[in-house]
């Protein structure tokens, strides 16, 4: 079965405070103007083939900071952060691990 259109809707949701991701989530827009915020991954085993978006919108000093779920990890690192404002993190799970496919 082939898909018949190449649009697909993207659930997007904005945090001020530390959210744990969801198998259902997108893109996670992240105001940490009110201080440091972390976003925590869901499990791996439940997560395969779910793509995340991670991007931190303030303007503040304060990060943003990627947690994996327990010991799992991200590239091998069990935390990635979110410095700046419009810094971003695209991952990807393959079942196995977190793997981070774009980030700027």
């Amino acid at each position: 079965q082939y898909l018949t259109s190449y649009r697909t809707r993207r659930k997007f949701v904005t945090k001020t405070a530390g959210y744990v991701a969801t198998t259902t989530d997108s893109v996670i827009l992240v105001d940490a103007t009110s201080g440091a915020i972390s976003i925590d991954l869901p499990a791996v085993a439940s997560s395969n083939e779910v793509v995340l978006t991670i991007k931190k919108i303030d303007s503040s000093g304060n990060a943003v900071t990627i947690d994996g779920n327990a010991s799992e990890t991200i590239d091998g690192a069990t935390t990635k952060t979110l410095a700046a404002q419009w810094n971003s993190l695209t991952i990807g799970c393959n079942g196995s691990a977190w793997y981070v496919l774009a980030s700027s």
